[in-house]
């Protein structure tokens, strides 16, 4: 038996023991991974374009469409509610800002309030530093020897 393969405007003919050199001469595309939903649409769309009136598996065209219908669904609503979820995170965000907008108000108050002030004990059961337990925050930092080196540099320049 022989095959008749054209590619490129060129005839082959070949026979089964041929088979090894044609499919060295004709390049193959490498095949794509699919996902399982990009193979429920080729195939539907194959079907009712060559075969719309066949059943294959047991199966007609509109019982295929229907047995295949659940992944799409889902996928549709996992879309859907990741949706949900952004606009949810966006209204906890606008939440936790307005909490913290309250959280400001009631710490200043504290502070302006005579008995308790920023020396209080609800000041620091609050979480934040007395003003007694504060330090300066001044540091006297050593001139290095490199340093004073490269400012005589600089003024050398």
């Amino acid at each position: 038996m022989c095959h008749r393969i054209s590619w490129n405007g060129s005839q082959v003919e070949a026979g089964k023991r041929d088979l090894e050199t044609i499919n060295k001469e004709i390049p193959i595309m490498p095949r794509l991974k699919r996902t399982i939903v990009d193979r429920i649409l080729v195939f539907r769309a194959a079907w009712r374009e060559l075969a719309p009136d066949q059943a294959f598996a047991g199966m007609t065209l509109a019982e295929f469409e229907a047995a295949t219908a659940p992944p799409i669904a889902l996928r549709e609503e996992i879309v859907a509610l990741e949706k949900q979820l952004e606009g949810k995170k966006t209204a906890r965000s606008m939440a936790d800002q307005e909490a913290a907008n309250v959280l400001e108000l009631v710490v200043n108050s504290v502070r302006g309030t005579p008995g308790h002030g920023p020396d209080g004990e609800l000041y620091r059961a609050f979480g934040y530093v007395r003003k007694s337990e504060r330090r300066t925050g001044l540091t006297r930092k050593r001139a290095s020897p490199d340093a004073a080196e490269n400012v005589v540099d600089a003024d050398a320049a």
